[in-house]
């Protein structure tokens, strides 16, 4: 009995301390993402949730990891009470409630993270220096998340750690950055003389990726930054209305008008101080599609100041299938669009946003359900706003360069990004940008517009081309192809800003060109691992 009691006492002691590092981890992940100066935090925070689980049951193992993730999303999403509550109009005790259950699906994204790996390690002839990274890569890049979270998208300010995504996609950055944290796990086991058989290759090779990549990176700013050096620029006008957001429809300053907004009259001093294109970002409805009078005066302005604009509205159509339509009561759609008008006045092109909001712009696999869709639609209220996907990428073109427009939520996929610098890039070979449209009001003054446009920067890399992101509220930013940022507004300040944007010949990427090539060869390998181990076992007497 006695021994009994001590093993209970010695197991409780272990998962209090297990605990503490796993909530430790939790935080110092946390770090690097509410704020991108602290990148840093993200190359050893692993370190601790390794311990953790180390030699951990399976289930204990899973609860260390949820509990990491939890204190993770808490951290990092805090923003989503914020959210609930400008969205829904819900009170600050229900807004908790139900981030917590957002909170707790997010937390099971750690939770997979350490079942798989203890999983697969206590079956292991597989070094952890390759496993590691293999099941980082695989559960961040699979599990299914509304909105999406990367290691590497902490890493913006790190510009030596970000050029080589341009072969791999972030995704490679993510598997660095657990390559490097497994190392310095088990080199803090051999400094306190924690048993190892570890033969010298691994660490031999796996030092070796490492310093290859910085090393790239290095060579590859140095290089870019010659090009950039040379190159002809130009002069765009950003708008920032920093409006504040709401479901009612937008109100009408004095001595404004819908043919005449605020953003029109910063328009016009923009392009007295030179823009050639100013950017609106996504922001309230506009009425430009509703209304031809509305539709007729932004030309005539736009042409008699001769500069192009590109901006965000609503559209709505009739549906192609009227009789079933009409069966679901509804007989249009709307399509959330970006559209330029050229310096001559004239609509030169449109763009449907495709990639939308699960349960903001529709709800996965019941919208076409009607009975499903109806009380879905009573759940969420007005910020259900059913839109309709749109079918294909364009590019808007001008006499310099190629504009590829992405609205707010986009820009967070890399393969999706990179899908429509391809179609650009097959069309014409201007030199391009890449715009994104977005308006993160939704989120209160938090630190989530400052997470979206820091993970949007990876893209600028990614394709090797400049990133203009126009945001509502701010803070608005301009990245070179390297990811130096040459300009970011304030925060919640309304504002038009001039910045003259280098712009260089477009070159393919291997990201662009083969944007699925790393991660599933990850995929591929991790379940070669499995398969070998599985069957490893079966055949062992």
């Amino acid at each position: 009995m006695a021994n009994e009691s001590a093993n209970v006492i010695k197991s409780r002691h272990s998962l209090y301390a297990q605990s503490v590092l796993a909530i430790l981890s939790g935080i110092l992940l946390s770090l690097s993402f509410l704020d991108a100066t602290y990148y840093f935090f993200a190359w050893f925070a692993f370190v601790p949730f390794l311990m953790a689980i180390n030699k951990a049951s399976l289930l204990r193992s899973y609860f260390l990891g949820f509990l990491s993730g939890l204190v993770f999303s808490i951290s990092t999403a805090y923003w989503i009470v914020n959210f609930l509550i400008l969205s829904k109009g819900y009170s600050f005790g229900l807004s908790v409630l139900w981030s917590l259950v957002f909170w707790l699906y997010c937390a099971q994204l750690s939770a997979f993270i350490a079942l798989v790996f203890i999983f697969l390690k206590h079956r292991r002839k597989v070094h952890e220096f390759i496993l590691f990274p293999l099941v980082i890569v695989t559960v961040y890049s699979a599990f299914p998340m509304l909105f999406t979270v990367r290691l590497g998208e902490s890493q913006s300010l790190f510009l030596s750690a970000i050029q080589s995504i341009e072969f791999t996609g972030v995704h490679g950055l993510d598997a660095i950055i657990a390559l490097s944290n497994i190392m310095l796990f088990r080199l803090i086991g051999l400094l306190f003389k924690r048993p190892c058989n570890d033969s010298v290759l691994p660490w031999l090779l796996s030092s070796a990726l490492v310093i290859a990549w910085f090393s790239y990176g290095i060579f590859a700013i140095q290089d870019w930054n010659l090009e950039i050096e040379s190159a002809k620029t130009i002069r765009l006008g950003l708008v920032q209305p920093n409006e504040r957001p709401s479901l009612e429809e937008s109100k009408l300053y004095p001595g404004f008008s819908r043919a005449y907004p605020p953003e029109m009259a910063m328009t016009e001093r923009l392009s007295a101080a030179g823009a050639e294109i100013i950017i609106w970002p996504e922001a309230r409805y506009k009425a430009y599609f509703d209304k031809p009078h509305v539709r007729r005066a932004y030309q005539a302005q736009l042409k008699a100041l001769n500069v192009s604009l590109v901006f965000q509205d609503i559209e709505q159509r009739g549906m192609a299938d009227q009789a079933s339509s009409a069966l679901q009561g509804n007989t249009r759609e709307q399509f959330n669009t970006v559209l330029m008008i050229n310096q001559e006045g004239q609509e030169q092109a449109q763009y449907q946003k495709m990639k939308r909001i699960a349960f903001g712009e529709y709800v996965p696999l019941v919208s076409d359900i009607r009975v499903l869709r109806v009380w879905v639609e009573g759940f969420f209220g007005e910020f259900l706003n059913e839109m309709s996907a749109g079918s294909s990428h364009q590019f808007f073109g001008s006499e310099k360069v190629n504009m590829i427009p992405l609205i707010c939520y986009e820009v967070m996929f890399p393969q999706f990004v990179a899908s429509a610098v391809s179609h650009s890039l097959r069309e014409e070979q201007t030199p391009s940008l890449l715009v994104g449209l977005s308006s993160n009001g939704w989120f209160g003054k938090t630190r989530q517009p400052y997470q979206h446009v820091n993970a949007s920067i990876l893209r600028a890399v990614e394709n090797r081309m400049p990133l203009v992101h126009v945001v509502n509220n701010g803070p608005s930013v301009v990245a070179l192809p390297t990811g130096e940022l040459i300009f970011m507004s304030d925060y919640h300040q309304a504002g038009g800003y001039i910045v003259d944007v280098p712009y260089l010949k477009s070159n393919s990427t291997i990201f662009n060109n083969f944007p699925n090539l790393f991660v599933y060869s990850v995929y591929l390998t991790l379940l070669l691992i499995a398969v070998f181990l599985f069957k490893r076992k079966r055949t062992q007497p």
